[in-house]
């Protein structure tokens, strides 16, 4: 072990599950870790756990974990296809994709491009978006639901309410690629809309399976996948490189961004939507369930003794005054006074809490929504920014005009509400008098009086809802009220008729109206929740065609077969599973993009570690198709004049690789193992620098032979070139992986038996030099976001001080 190193232990501490997988914010000290369980626990730097979030369902489990560029969202892939993108403050699901096969990996990045052109101005004013929304000056603020239903866990604040996907402060544009198993990419603009979906069965590339790991590099120029097929026998597998332009998705980011920023508002408004009918289905209970239950009993004993139906009892009962000896001993011993009122007071409350919901939360969403998609749909007539993309203008429209029609349904709604209240009222009014005569007790004078349209009124609703009898073959229930319907999903039973309405019969015998496209369309027979799921759904439709278009503009550049693995043992128990190590990342150096690839071709612990890398900023060029590639070894790390120097220092002659991760733009961190008895594991940082450009080999498109399996490839042994503060040897533990963290400046590295892991600070020597103030302000800075509510909140005091004594730097 050298004298020195720049890496700090902090902590070593015991897991109680299993880990899979781990990785670093890369904003705040917060780790999250993935186990055999299928949860997903968050740690901080000094292992207090923040929250945990169980697997959707028992046999789920954790493929793959990404940030966030901003260590805001934490995003999630299961075995399932699920991914859930979730709120670093308390777990809480923002969104959640749908991917068909399993996820096999995930990488958020953060495109480049505007902070480049600003630089490229010189000093000249920074170029303001051509689009700016508005919303906030015309649509008033949508209202917290109630916390009287469950419809979330952890119900937001009115300054969240409209920013549930945590898209506010989001200047730069992020996007999250996520690979299946089934020869799929798809990319989603900050993580929730939909950019581009690339097939790689229908790109025709003849390289298909699954997908390791896909990167897209920070300009948004070059898309590299990385992907294993099958050989030509069972036990052989291929390992390819796949080259992908994606022209489209850079010329026209700043579209893409304001169409993402729109998608990420209306389908926050979708989400709102939702809650709110579902908690009015909540407030409307099967109130009128036990009222109907005793109504078809009633009309069973009637039918059995062919003494008339109940409809005609309750007329009878309105025109004479008296009622049958039947309905008399259902009204005193079935119904009751007592369960009348509570009835009656069940209703008005139902109901009332339904027709707030109405006119607070659904007309004002409704109205956000069309407002959003009218946007939208401006967007679409400007065909050169946005018609490109495969934007629609009448794929748009169509879902401007369902939104609308949604909006006639909530009026809707809202009369229904208003008549059935007023129906009810004066039905049990009548009932409740009737009772009490039949009891011989005093009646209220307020309710003694009886007008004419009184008793109309009772009669219609007698005819409108005690129509159904018994037949004899089926029991019928009674239609005793006409909220219920629309609450869901299913066709109505009784419509509304609005054929009498001055407005429709105009419509109806107006040429030139009736034809119109700014008149929204009325769907008589549809309920509230079929028209919530169709608007959704015509929405999907109208905005994911830029994902197909995009996704059709990627051109395939190159084809390079890195590796092939071959397996030695008949019995699959007797050979480890080769999971090749792989680690994608961007690197921009003046005029210059490299995609680096780092990959590994053996099972760990190896013997190299292959480096490719590509220009991304020059694919069009006729170099473009040209991947460079470079392989490392490690001998002795050091420079070797200081081990002769110090004739007491031990140092292992030869390295193999466990783990490779990239840690920033000039460093690789690698997790090794001392090739010897005994051998221990060692953290190291490798500089970039020590890959001479010199020395990289070319390597020309769809060629046939595997590229790792040639002799020409440069083999370079870069231990001389880690500095001894630059590696550690790590005592008493069997490592298997890690990961790092070069904006934080951590490392976490996981022992063999997955149930225990070591905690490192990094560039611990620099963060000495550094100001106490400088210190602690940048640390309080990196803390900032996590300080609102949630589990994040608590003790922050307490855990800032304690990093700060670490020595680690915000």
């Amino acid at each position: 072990m050298p004298e020195q190193s720049s890496f700090r232990q902090t902590d070593e501490k015991h897991v109680s599950t299993e880990v899979q997988l781990l990785e670093w914010s890369p904003k705040m000290d917060l780790i999250a870790l993935a186990n055999v369980q299928g949860e997903v626990v968050l740690h901080r730097l000094s292992w207090q756990k923040v929250w945990t979030l169980a697997p959707p369902s028992e046999s789920t489990k954790v493929h793959a974990l990404a940030w966030r560029t901003d260590g805001k969202v934490l995003a999630v892939g299961y075995s399932s296809g699920a991914v859930l993108l979730c709120n670093v403050e308390n777990s809480t699901i923002l969104h959640k994709l749908e991917i068909s096969g399993q996820v096999t990996c995930l990488k958020w990045i953060c495109e480049t491009l505007s902070e480049v052109k600003n630089k490229a101005a010189d000093g000249m004013e920074e170029e303001k978006s051509y689009y700016e929304d508005k919303s906030a000056e015309y649509l008033p603020k949508l209202p917290q639901l109630s916390k009287s239903y469950g419809v979330s866990s952890k119900v937001q604040s009115e300054e969240t309410v409209e920013d549930t996907k945590k898209l506010k402060d989001q200047t730069d544009l992020n996007i999250l690629l996520v690979g299946n198993a089934q020869d799929r990419v798809e990319l989603f603009a900050y993580g929730i809309f939909p950019v581009g979906v690339l097939d790689l069965n229908q790109q025709s590339v003849a390289k298909t399976g699954k997908i390791l790991a896909a990167c897209l590099s920070q300009d948004l120029k070059l898309l590299t996948v990385m992907v294993e097929s099958d050989g030509n026998t069972a036990d052989e597998k291929l390992g390819y490189l796949l080259s992908f332009e994606s022209i489209l998705l850079a010329s026209r980011y700043k579209e893409i961004k304001a169409l993402a920023t729109k998608f990420g508002m209306v389908s926050t408004f979708l989400q709102y939507l939702h809650n709110t009918v579902k908690q009015m289905s909540e407030a409307w209970e099967d109130i009128l369930l036990e009222m109907d239950s005793k109504l078809v009993k009633f009309a069973e004993e009637k039918y059995k003794t062919a003494s008339g139906t109940v409809s005609n009892d309750f007329l009878e009962l309105l025109m004479f005054g008296t009622p049958s000896a039947e309905l008399q001993a259902f009204l005193l011993h079935e119904l009751t006074e007592k369960g009348l009122k509570k009835l009656g007071h069940s209703i008005e409350t139902s109901y009332s809490n339904i027709q707030k919901m109405v006119l607070k939360n659904l007309q004002s969403v409704s109205q956000a929504i069309s407002y959003h998609l009218n946007d939208i749909k401006g967007m679409a007539l400007w065909y050169d920014k946005f018609g490109v993309l495969g934007l629609s203008p009448q794929s748009v429209h169509e879902a401007v005009s369902y939104a609308g029609s949604f909006m006639l349904k909530t009026v809707e709604l809202q009369q229904v509400i208003d008549g059935s209240m007023k129906n009810f009222k004066a039905f049990f009014r009548w009932l409740y008098v009737v009772i009490q005569r039949l009891s011989d007790e005093p009646i209220p004078a307020e309710l003694n009086k009886m007008t004419q349209q009184d008793l109309n009124f009772v009669a219609d609703f007698l005819k409108e809802n005690f129509t159904e009898e018994m037949d004899g073959s089926q029991t019928s229930g009674f239609k005793l009220e006409r909220v219920g319907q629309y609450l869901k999903n299913e066709n109505l039973q009784d419509p509304t008729d609005n054929s009498s309405n001055p407005w429709t019969q105009f419509v109806k015998t107006s040429t030139h109206v009736k034809d119109s496209p700014l008149l929204f369309p009325v769907h008589t027979h549809r309920s509230l929740v079929q028209m919530e799921n169709q608007l959704e759904s015509v929405i999907n439709n109208a905005l994911f065609r830029p994902s197909t278009v995009i996704g059709q503009s990627l051109q395939c550049k190159g084809i390079y077969p890195l590796w092939k693995y071959r397996k030695h043992s008949s019995s699959a128990k007797e050979e480890k599973v080769f999971v090749p190590k792989i680690s994608q990342f961007t690197v921009c150096s003046d005029s210059t993009t490299y995609q680096y690839t780092v990959f590994t071709t053996k099972p760990s612990p190896c013997e190299l570690l292959y480096v490719a890398r590509q220009k991304a900023n020059g694919l069009s060029s006729s170099s473009s198709s040209e991947l460079e590639v470079i392989a490392a070894k490690f001998g002795q790390l050091g420079p070797v004049a200081e081990v002769e120097n110090k004739e007491d220092v031990h140092r292992c002659k030869h390295h193999k690789i466990l783990d490779v991760s990239f840690y920033d733009e000039k460093t690789l961190s690698l997790l090794l193992l001392e090739d010897e008895t005994d051998g221990l594991a060692v953290l190291a940082q490798v500089p970039l620098s020590a890959l001479a450009d010199t020395q990289y080999r070319h390597i020309n498109s769809n060629q046939s032979n595997v590229v790792t399996d040639g002799d020409d490839i440069v083999v370079v042994d870069v231990a001389p070139h880690v500095d001894q503060m630059n590696f550690r040897q790590l005592e008493d533990m069997k490592a298997v992986s890690f990961v790092v963290s070069g904006t934080r400046k951590v490392a976490c590295v996981l022992f063999s038996s997955r149930r225990r892991v070591r905690l490192f600070l990094m560039d611990v020597e620099d963060e000495d030099d550094d100001d106490d103030d400088e210190e602690e302000q940048d640390h309080s800075h990196s803390n900032q976001d996590i300080s609102k509510d949630g589990d994040v909140d608590e003790d922050e005091d307490k855990e800032n001080t304690s990093l700060e004594n670490s020595g680690i730097d915000g």
